[in-house]
């Protein structure tokens, strides 16, 4: 008895900042281990860690929690395995939100540009209207290639006009 109110004690103080989901998947999971105060020790530091990695890579507590979440339904409640999987997909998750990052920083360079284009165009105010729904109705929100289309029209017209 004493051994258990022990036990008790220490894995509350110890998994006192771990969700209760995770918690309760802990202390249900080391019922059936041998000694289950290492267990329980092994399972906190291990969720610690995919929190720590988490935040290393600049993810919100929400999108941890859902990863989480997602590897607890496909891996189990084993925390260190669950930690495993998560490094390698948290590198490819970070890896593609870096990547659209970049690409909002670029068309946001390019709705800047797209602007400069219209505005120093020395085109008729009709042509430009024109060009300006054409490239928009084609390329509603990639400025890319919206600014490309754009000089491809604006440099015909000019040919045409010759």
């Amino acid at each position: 008895m004493k051994k258990f109110l022990l036990y008790f004690i220490v894995s509350t103080v110890l998994i006192a900042n771990v969700p209760e989901r995770v918690n309760n998947n802990i202390e249900k999971n080391s019922y059936t281990q041998d000694n289950s105060s290492i267990y329980v020790r092994d399972q906190e530091r291990a969720y610690k860690r995919i929190v720590s990695l988490g935040e290393k890579e600049g993810l919100s507590k929400e999108k941890i929690d859902s990863e989480v979440i997602r590897l607890e339904k496909k891996y189990g409640t084993d925390y260190e395995i669950i930690y495993k999987h998560f490094y390698y997909d948290i590198k490819e998750v970070s890896k593609k939100e870096k990547k659209n990052e970049e690409i909002k920083k670029i068309n946001n360079e390019k709705k800047i540009e797209y602007k400069k284009i219209m505005k120093e165009s020395k085109l008729p105010e009709n042509i430009k209207v024109y060009i300006d729904n054409q490239a928009q109705n084609k390329y509603s929100n990639d400025y890319f290639q919206r600014v490309k289309y754009t000089e491809e029209l604006i440099e015909f017209y000019n040919f045409i006009k010759k």
